[in-house]
């Protein structure tokens, strides 16, 4: 298995995980062989990069927690509630809440999974993986800072719904390198435009993780300038789980973590930090690792106790190390 950029795909590969459409379509299946037709439609797509497999007997787990039956629902589900709040329609709770029902018992039911993947995001489908992520995150967050069921539902809310205020901002899709400063003054607007949508059909709660989750420490986020103890600490969840999947679009995984640790107190809290940490893969599967014996091994599979490296050029040459041994991996090469 391996996480390759589209150039580098050949047509003897077999694709690992499945392509689903912003209308929740499944576009093509896990294990279809890429052809050069396939290829050239993902890359009109804009997809840059894609999990493969090099023979069609492999089954690594490329996907992350949420199975495909969640992730389609879900992808619909928060399609559907855009267009909903373009149109000033009131949002579906029952639904969404199904749909986040069914997202909590993927995620807590793998008690010693991590957050392992490497995201594929495509300018269409960002809004739509980066809010399933940050959701995906921010409730193994919540339970490793042992938080109640109840509340683990709110913050999966709030997570999956906190950018749906930028369906009122039409530069909301745009890099953030390609803001101009009128932009980044109307993007800014999502998470009051967000509140005010929510709080019509869900708890404060939720509403006020879409309007605080740009909230830091020291008083220098927006939209209220909160800081320390006025931001509670679902917010703080939401926000820290936000920041880190906005920095892995730029960053490995291990990088954007020692960012958020550098910046915490300051930014980010210590203790919200230290559970991000816990429950994201430093090297996800797909990473290419360097042990300290030189020899490179790619990663395929990750949990909280061990993690399985395969020999690419003989894949049924499998090493595995427990998290003891975690420390023989000196660094991360792809």
């Amino acid at each position: 298995m391996k996480f390759l950029p589209l150039k580098e795909i050949s047509e003897d590969m077999f694709l690992a995980h499945a392509v689903i459409g912003n209308d929740g379509r499944v576009l093509l299946n896990k294990g279809t062989r890429l052809t050069s037709a396939y290829l050239h439609r993902l890359e009109k797509m804009e997809y840059t990069h894609l999990y493969v497999y090099e023979s069609p007997a492999e089954d690594w787990n490329c996907t992350g927690l949420l199975s495909d039956r969640i992730r389609i629902e879900a992808i619909r589900v928060l399609r559907e509630s855009l267009i909903r709040v373009v149109e000033r329609k009131p949002l579906d709770e029952p639904l969404i809440s199904f749909i986040i029902e069914g997202l909590l018992k993927d995620v807590l039911q793998q008690e010693d999974r991590v957050f392992d993947i490497i995201d594929i995001k495509t300018p269409d489908n960002y809004l739509y993986n980066h809010s399933l992520n940050v959701a995906v995150i921010s409730v193994l967050m919540g339970r490793q800072l042992q938080l109640e069921q109840e509340e683990l539902k709110e913050i999966a809310l709030g997570a999956f719904l906190h950018d749906l205020g930028k369906a009122h901002i039409k530069t909301a899709t745009k890099k953030i390198h390609a803001l101009s400063v009128n932009d980044t003054v109307h993007i800014k607007q999502h998470t009051t435009r967000g509140f005010e949508t929510l709080q019509a059909s869900f708890s404060l709660t939720v509403a006020n993780i879409a309007n605080q989750h740009h909230e830091r420490e020291d008083g220098s986020g927006y939209p209220l300038g909160l800081s320390g103890v006025d931001i509670p600490l679902s917010s703080k969840i939401v926000g820290v789980a936000n920041a880190f999947e906005t920095m892995v679009a730029d960053l490995w995984n291990d990088q954007a973590l020692e960012r958020l640790t550098a910046e915490s107190p300051a930014k980010y809290n210590p203790k919200v930090v230290r559970a991000l940490r816990q429950v994201v893969a430093f090297y996800p599967v797909g990473s290419v690792v360097e042990l300290t014996d030189g020899e490179q091994r790619v990663v395929v599979a990750v949990s909280t106790t061990k993690m399985m490296l395969q020999n690419p050029k003989q894949l049924s040459d499998l090493l595995e190390l427990p998290v003891e041994e975690f420390s023989r991996i000196a660094k991360r090469v792809l």
